[in-house]
């Protein structure tokens, strides 16, 4: 649990901006980029964000819909691994798509 804002850190990563944690001696604890905006933005320009954390042999599932909680925080497992794992879509209503068919120059 994140000590001031009473919700689980991850949470708090995905959702809040400036929620870096990389400037003190607990670096790295609960850091959403250099200053805390990055894993914020995309997860709120995402049509849907899943992250799986591996820790302390649990594995913990969180989902969020275009920067928003839909799921709590929960284990959904056993696992000796360690780490984040993040799988995302861009949301279609902010990105468009390009397709670009490269054609080989004609010889000269």
């Amino acid at each position: 649990m994140h000590e001031t804002e009473q919700v689980p850190a991850l949470e708090v990563v995905m959702t809040k901006l400036h929620a870096g944690g990389k400037f003190d001696n607990k670096s790295y604890k609960v850091s959403g980029g250099l200053h805390g905006v990055g894993v914020s933005v995309v997860n709120a320009l995402a049509e849907f964000l899943e992250v799986e954390v591996y820790r302390d042999g649990k594995i913990y599932f969180q989902r969020f819909e275009r920067g928003d909680k839909v799921t709590e925080l929960k284990v959904i497992g056993e696992t000796a691994k360690k780490g984040t794992k993040i799988r995302f879509r861009p949301d279609p209503d902010v990105f468009e798509t390009w397709i670009l068919i490269l054609k080989p120059c004609p010889a000269e």
